[in-house]
């Protein structure tokens, strides 16, 4: 739901993980959180956690109170936010979360470089993967109610290291993944997203890929001590889940 991430290389503690502000129309910045805030089943946008499988429902006295704190991107000027919804189709397929007795930084050791792993969670994406509209041919003082919008999702997703480091220290954090920065996992999923629509209105449903966010800390290994290089972020997009934002526009 965001345009494509900055980082704010700042110096992040080990177990500090990277939030993103989603759909946001500029770039935007990471959002340090501790990890013993971060919640299972849950998906943050912006920093702000919604659960997954619920929808969030606008009014018109919450509406734009709820694209700021969710960092919406509006698909125009004029557009009215009608819902958020977050979908994951095989919820029993979430590795959980480490337990708060658990370490939760796993330092790794690659070809002369350290990675310090932080814990898990899941993001928003920024980049529209899926969208549906429908328009309302009737008077503007009438409405098209109980419209149905398919917002089905199935293309390629980039796995992506975001960081401001080199290309090859970038693959060598993907690669503690088990991936390649060159990689791409397939976003199959779909979700039906119900709406009134005033006449002369059109409805839209947009979806974004949902990605498992890991934030890293990046050494250079010496004989007595190793050198903090700066942080990066690995995300991965997740087969089977999909944020959709819904409006009215027009």
């Amino acid at each position: 739901m965001k345009k494509k991430l900055s980082l704010m290389l700042a110096s992040v503690m080990a177990l500090s993980v990277s939030l993103y502000s989603l759909a946001s129309a500029s770039e935007t910045e990471i959002v340090p959180m501790n990890a013993d805030k971060i919640e299972s089943g849950y998906v943050y946008l912006n920093g702000e956690p919604l659960k997954e499988n619920t929808t969030v429902y606008a009014t018109e006295e919450n509406q734009e109170e709820l694209v700021e704190k969710y960092g919406l991107e509006k698909p125009s000027e004029s557009a009215k936010l009608v819902s958020i919804q977050i979908v994951n189709n095989e919820p029993s397929s979430r590795p959980v979360l480490p337990s708060e007795n658990e370490d939760m930084v796993t330092p790794q050791n690659i070809l002369g470089y350290k990675v310090v792993k932080g814990p898990l969670q899941y993001i928003d994406g920024w980049s529209e993967i899926a969208r549906a509209k429908y328009f309302c041919s009737k008077a503007a003082s009438q409405e098209c109610k109980g419209v149905t919008l398919s917002v089905s999702a199935n293309q390629s997703v980039a796995v992506e290291v975001q960081s401001s480091l080199s290309v090859g220290i970038k693959d060598i954090v993907a690669a503690e993944f088990g991936r390649s920065v060159t990689d791409s996992i397939g976003v199959s999923t779909s979700v039906l997203v119900p709406m009134n629509v005033p006449g002369g209105k059109t409805g839209i449903a947009v979806g974004y890929p949902i990605y498992k966010s890991i934030y890293c800390q990046v050494y250079s290994k010496g004989i007595f001590s190793d050198t903090y290089l700066g942080g990066a972020t690995f995300l991965e997009p997740s087969p089977t889940s999909i944020a959709v934002t819904s409006w009215v526009q027009g």
